[in-house]
C-alpha cells in the first residue's frame, strides 16, 4: 500500500471521491487517481512569539537543539569577491576597492572562508502532523535550511531531523545572523508565522503526463493495463485536455497574492469567518475573494503558503526528473517533502527526498528546485 497516495487515506476518502467525481470516464479517473497525493497544508495561524518550543513555523528563526550552531555555507574570498563582482557588474579589482564587500560577513579563519548563514524557511513539528498523515516520522522536528548565497548558481536545501528527547533553544535566544545583502538576503520570511495543518490532497497537473516525463507515463500506464490498447492511448490523450473539463474549483479563481493574503492573515480553511475577520479586509479589491467569502460561514478550501507530499508545477521535466540526475535513482521514487510559496512573485520552492531515505528516517540528500 502507497501511504502517500490519497486513495490509501481514510480521511481522504470525501476528498478524493470530490475530485474524481469531476472526471466523466471512469477509466480517466482511476488513472488520475495514480497521481493524487495524501498532503498536508499548512497554514499560518498566528504571528510567532516564540512561546512555544519546537512548534510549526514558518520563517524567522528555528529551535536549534543545545550544542547545534546554526547552519552556514563556507564560501571562500575569491568565490565571495566573484559573487560581488556579479552582482554590481563591476570587475573584481573595482569592488575590492570600492566596496566594503567583507564588512558584514564571518570570517573563519581556520578554515579560511567566510561563515554565510543559511536561510531558516520552516520548522515542522511532526507529533502535531502525525494525525494528518502517516509517512513523516511520528514525532521530532524537520528543519527547513536554504542555502543560497550566489542568486546564480547556489540553491541547496537542507532538512535536519531534531529527534523529540532533544532539548531545545529558542530561535528568540539565537543571535540574528548577519546576511550580506548583496548576495544572501533574507527577505522573505524576516516575520514569523505559527502553522496550523489540515488534511488534503494534491493532484498533479494533468498535462505533465506526457513524452518529457517517461515516469508519469508508465504509472498512468500501470493504471490502465487492463485496457485494450486502443483505449488506454485514448485516457493518455484525454489528459492534455482534461483541465478544461474539470469543475471550476475555487482556489484556482483567485489571483496569488489573494491566497497570499488570506494565509497571513490567519484565515484557515473550515474556520467561521467572523464579522470581524471580515471587517479587517477592505483593502481586498479581488471580485473572486468577495463572492466566495461569506461572514459567520466556514472558509472553504484554499492551498496553504506550504505543504507537504505535494506536486511540482512544470510544464516540462517534472522535478523528480531533474533530482534523479542529481541524486541518482529513478524519478518516481523522488517525492516534494515540503513546497513553500517562497515570496509575493509567485515562487515556490520544492525540498525534494527520495523515498527510502525518507521511510529510513534520512534527510542528507535533499534536492531543491523552484516551480517553473
Amino acid at each position: 500500500m502507497d501511504m502517500l497516495l490519497a486513495e490509501n487515506s481514510p480521511i481522504r476518502q470525501q476528498l478524493l471521491e470530490q475530485k474524481l467525481a469531476q472526471f466523466k470516464d471512469p477509466h480517466l479517473a482511476h488513472t488520475l487517481s495514480a497521481f493524487i497525493r495524501s498532503s498536508v497544508d499548512l497554514y499560518p495561524c498566528a504571528i510567532e512569539d516564540y512561546a512555544q518550543l519546537g512548534n510549526s513555523r514558518l520563517g524567522g528563526l528555528p529551535d536549534l537543539p543545545i550544542g547545534m550552531d546554526y547552519p552556514v555555507t563556507l564560501v571562500g574570498r575569491e568565490e565571495m569577491l566573484d559573487a560581488y563582482a556579479e552582482e554590481f557588474d563591476h570587475t573584481r579589482e573595482y569592488i575590492e576597492e570600492h566596496y566594503c564587500w567583507s564588512q558584514d560577513s564571518d570570517w573563519d579563519e581556520a578554515a579560511q572562508a567566510f561563515r554565510v548563514p543559511m536561510q531558516f524557511i520552516a520548522q515542522i513539528n511532526c507529533s502535531e502532523l502525525k494525525a494528518l498523515q502517516s509517512y513523516l516520522p511520528r514525532e521530532g522536528r524537520l528543519l527547513f535550511f536554504l542555502e543560497r548565497w550566489r542568486f546564480s548558481e547556489m540553491l541547496r536545501g537542507h532538512v535536519y531531523y531534531v529527534a523529540e528527547d532533544q532539548q531545545l533553544n529558542s530561535g528568540k535566544a539565537i543571535a540574528e545572523p548577519k546576511f550580506d545583502d548583496a548576495v544572501c538576503g533574507n527577505y522573505e520570511y524576516e516575520a514569523a508565522y505559527q502553522l496550523q495543518g489540515i488534511a488534503s490532497i494534491k493532484m498533479i497537473a494533468p498535462d505533465m503526463i506526457n513524452s518529457d516525463n517517461p515516469h508519469l507515463v508508465k504509472l498512468a500506464k500501470a493504471r490502465l493495463q487492463a485496457l485494450p490498447e486502443p483505449q488506454q492511448a485514448m485516457v493518455l490523450d484525454a489528459l492534455a485536455v482534461v483541465d478544461d473539463e474539470l469543475a471550476p474549483e475555487w482556489q484556482d479563481q483567485l489571483y496569488f497574492f489573494d491566497l497570499m493574503k488570506m494565509n497571513k492573515h490567519g484565515l484557515i480553511p473550515g474556520q467561521i469567518l467572523t464579522q470581524a475577520q471580515w471587517a479587517a479586509l477592505p483593502e481586498w479589491q479581488s471580485s473572486n475573494v468577495q463572492e466566495l467569502l461569506v461572514p459567520e460561514q466556514p472558509l472553504p478550501y484554499f492551498d496553504g503558503i506550504a505543504s507537504i507530499n505535494g506536486h511540482g508545477d512544470s510544464r516540462y521535466k517534472a522535478p523528480e526528473l531533474h533530482a534523479a540526475a542529481e541524486l541518482g535513482g529513478n524519478a518516481e521514487d523522488y517525492l516534494v517533502l515540503l513546497k513553500v510559496v517562497y515570496s509575493e512573485h509567485s515562487m515556490q520552492l520544492n525540498f525534494i527526498i527520495h523515498r527510502d531515505d525518507l521511510a529510513s528516517g534520512k534527510f542528507e540528500r535533499i534536492y531543491c528546485i523552484y516551480d517553473y
